[in-house]
């Protein structure tokens, strides 16, 4: 969750909420809301029908501009967007949320570019090619962490968060012939029991669900705003990772859920470790449609209360925030019954995963480019 101040935490579950928008284009020059018509951010951290870890997903932008100036180069552009709060009328004060840093929109229009609609993906999009480890193929995950930091850098100039890495042994690196950067990213956060994102201000960072106290009650919901996807909450009572040929199942897997992703580097000693993080975990898969609140990012977890005050533990998987006139939420946790006796069919690689929410989000850049 992006730390705002105690007055735009009060103002965001007010009754009356105003928005401004501003996007910069290459750290020089900004667009405000007399130009941006609206914005949608669709942020998603776990790429999996259930849940799961070593996901590297990107966020996807939309904006609509009207009468966009034509003295920027858009499709070559780095776009840094924020959503701002009205929290003082005298003087008239808003509080700016960044939204992300987003990179080469792709651009569509239907009158001649007077108006254009913008699509642009995170941090992501920029790395391409395969990762050249110069660590031997034993080394330490510190290590590895510390080469894949540093060449994200002088590749790309993607900035990956500095971390101090617990002391395991990664052997037989790398498993696979040709692994991607994002690949690596993916199996780097499985090893580290999270999930890598890009974070609101661009950089890089492997993260876990996490509560920051945040509760939706029924006065920020729409109407029937709460819908759960299973009967019962889930609890996570097993972990299966490793591979098809080398599984690795941690827990009982008894009257719970299983928490399970693909990594061929992780050691049983890493999987003990993940699952302590994790056992007893309960949380309701479901949707929220609800009022939103621009601080809030996949990779959180909220208290949502239904109609009759019971309260949900619910991961924000992913939300779309839509902002033009209003702010409204959608916010989706997936989950599914399943027991650990299912697991060793239900693996996902997490190159995979990666492939497969990569190309459903650029599939939208496709699809604007082709209509051009």
């Amino acid at each position: 969750m992006y730390q705002t101040s105690e007055l735009f935490k009060q103002t965001i579950k007010s009754d009356n909420r105003a928005f401004a928008l501003r996007v910069t284009f290459n750290s020089s020059t900004e667009l405000t809301s007399t130009t941006i018509q609206n914005v949608t951010l669709d942020e998603i951290i776990n790429s999996s029908e259930s849940l799961t870890m070593g996901c590297a997903c990107s966020n996807k932008i939309t904006l609509n501009l009207m009468n966009a100036p034509t003295d920027i180069d858009y499709e070559n552009s780095t776009m840094k967007v924020e959503v701002g709060l009205l929290v003082e009328d005298r003087p008239i004060t808003y509080e700016y949320v960044p939204l992300g840093v987003f990179y080469n929109p792709v651009t569509e229009s239907n009158n001649n570019f007077k108006n254009l609609k913008l699509t642009a993906l995170d941090g992501f999009s920029k790395m391409t090619g395969n990762y050249n480890a110069t660590v031997s193929s034993t080394t330490t995950l510190q290590a590895l962490y510390d080469d894949i930091k540093g060449q994200l850098y002088s590749e790309f100039g993607v900035v990956l968060k500095s971390r101090v890495c617990p002391n395991y042994t990664i052997t037989n690196f790398p498993y696979l012939e040709d692994v991607t950067y994002i690949q690596a990213i993916g199996y780097l956060a499985g090893c580290l029991g999270g999930m890598a994102r890009f974070d609101r201000l661009g950089e890089l960072e492997i993260v876990w669900y996490e509560d920051f106290g945040e509760q939706i009650d029924l006065t920020m919901q729409f109407m029937n705003g709460f819908v759960r996807k299973t009967k019962n909450e889930l609890i996570i009572t097993s972990l299966a990772t490793g591979t098809q040929d080398n599984p690795i199942v941690v827990g009982s897997g008894s009257n719970g859920t299983s928490l399970s992703f693909e990594n061929p580097y992780i050691t049983s000693a890493m999987a003990n470790s993940i699952f302590s993080t994790v056992e007893n975990l309960i949380y309701t898969p479901s949707q929220i449609n609800w009022r939103g609140n621009p601080a809030i990012q996949a990779g959180d977890i909220v208290n949502v209360l239904d109609k009759d005050g019971a309260e949900h533990t619910v991961l924000v998987m992913s939300h779309s925030l839509k902002i033009g006139g209003g702010l409204s939420d959608t916010i989706e946790c997936k989950g599914s019954s399943e027991t650990s006796t299912k697991f060793s069919n239900n693996f996902e690689s997490t190159s995979q995963k990666i492939d497969r929410v990569y190309k459903t989000l650029e599939q939208a850049i496709i699809n604007a480019t082709n209509a051009i």
